[in-house]
C-alpha cells in the first residue's frame, strides 16, 4: 500500500518568556522527520509505515510559529494537527478558531488527533522512571513521595482530570508510595501539597510540556529547588534527611516521537476530522 502523504503540526501553547522556552517541540519535530528519514531507507515501524510525512512543525498560542500563521509553511492537502497539551481542556478547544485565522485555511482538509499527554505510553513512561529512580538511589518505597503536577485551569473543570488520572495509575503500580497531585492553576496548589510532604524522599512529575516558566521557575520554586531558564533535567537535589529528584516534561521523553507517530497514523486510519471555527461562531 501506498503511504498517504500529509504533513503534521504539533500544537502547543508554548512561551515567549526565554528564547529557548520552545525549543523541546522543535526538537521533537526534527526527531520525528530523523525517524521517517531512517524508515524510507528501510527499517520500518508498524507506528508509520503507511504514513508519509511531508513536512512537520510546532505550532504556538505563544511563541514562533505561531498557529494562526503556520500554515503558510506547509503544501496544501492533509494536515494532521497533534495537540501537545495534557489534557481535554481549555485550550484544546482554541485549536479549531486558530487555524480558521490562517490566510487559505480551506485549502487544508484538517485531522485531529487525541491529546499527546493522555496517550498510554506517557504513564508507561513515568512508571518507568519512578521504578528507574527507586532502584538507582535505593529509595525505600515507604520513604518516598511521588508528586504529579499539572497545570489546571479553573476555566475548564474538566482540565485537571487527566493529571489525578495519572496519579491514580501510579498509585496502583505502587501501593507503598505516597502519590499526591497539585497544579499550578488550580487547587490543590503545588506549593499547598509540598508544604504536606512528610517523606524524606520526593519525585516530582511535571505533567508539563516543554521547558518554559512553569517549568523551570514555577514548580521547582514550589518545591524549593533550584529555578532558572537553564536548568537542567533531571535535578537532583540531596538533602540531609534524603533526596528530592525533578523529572523532565513530557516533551523531552524518549518515546515521544512514538507517541506522535503513532496519534498521527491512528488518526489517518480513523479520519478524525478538525472543524475549523471562524472567530465569533461557536465551538461543539
Amino acid at each position: 500500500m501506498q503511504p498517504r502523504l500529509c504533513s503534521i503540526v504539533l500544537a502547543a501553547h508554548g512561551s515567549t518568556a526565554t528564547k529557548h522556552c520552545n525549543d523541546p517541540l522543535h526538537e521533537l519535530a526534527a526527531a520525528i522527520l530523523q525517524r521517517q528519514k531512517i524508515q524510507r531507507q528501510g527499517i520500518q515501524s508498524a507506528a508509520a509505515a503507511d504514513l508519509w510525512i511531508e513536512k512537520i512543525t510546532p505550532a504556538f498560542l505563544q511563541g514562533e510559529p505561531q498557529m494562526t500563521q503556520v500554515l503558510e509553511s506547509l503544501p496544501e492537502g492533509d494536515v494532521i494537527v497533534v495537540p501537545v497539551m495534557t489534557s481535554d481542556g481549555y485550550y484544546l478547544r482554541k485549536l479549531p478558531e486558530k487555524f480558521a485565522s490562517n490566510r487559505n485555511a480551506e485549502k487544508f482538509k484538517f485531522h485531529l488527533s487525541s491529546v499527546f499527554g493522555m496517550h498510554a505510553m506517557i504513564a508507561d513512561e513515568m512508571k518507568s522512571l519512578v521504578t528507574n529512580h527507586l532502584a538507582s538511589f535505593r529509595l525505600k518505597p515507604q520513604e518516598t513521595t511521588v508528586v504529579v503536577v499539572g497545570h489546571g485551569t479553573r476555566r475548564n473543570k474538566t482540565s485537571g482530570e487527566s493529571t489525578y488520572r495519572l496519579t491514580n495509575t501510579l498509585a496502583d503500580q505502587f501501593p507503598q508510595l505516597n502519590c499526591l497531585t497539585g497544579f499550578l492553576d488550580q487547587d490543590p496548589t503545588a506549593e499547598c501539597i509540598a508544604s504536606k510532604i512528610t517523606t524524606p524522599n520526593t519525585i516530582i512529575l511535571p505533567f508539563l510540556i516543554s521547558r518554559g516558566p512553569h517549568t523551570t521557575e514555577d514548580v521547582p520554586q514550589a518545591f524549593h529547588l533550584p529555578t532558572g531558564s537553564d536548568l537542567a533535567f533531571p535535578l537532583i537535589h540531596r538533602t540531609d534527611s534524603g533526596i528530592q529528584i525533578y523529572e523532565r516534561p513530557l516533551a523531552m521523553y524518549s518515546t515521544a516521537v512514538d507517541i506522535c507517530l503513532a496519534l498521527a497514523k491512528k488518526t489517518l486510519d480513523t479520519n478524525q476530522p478538525l472543524k475549523l471555527i471562524r472567530e465569533g461562531e461557536l465551538s461543539l
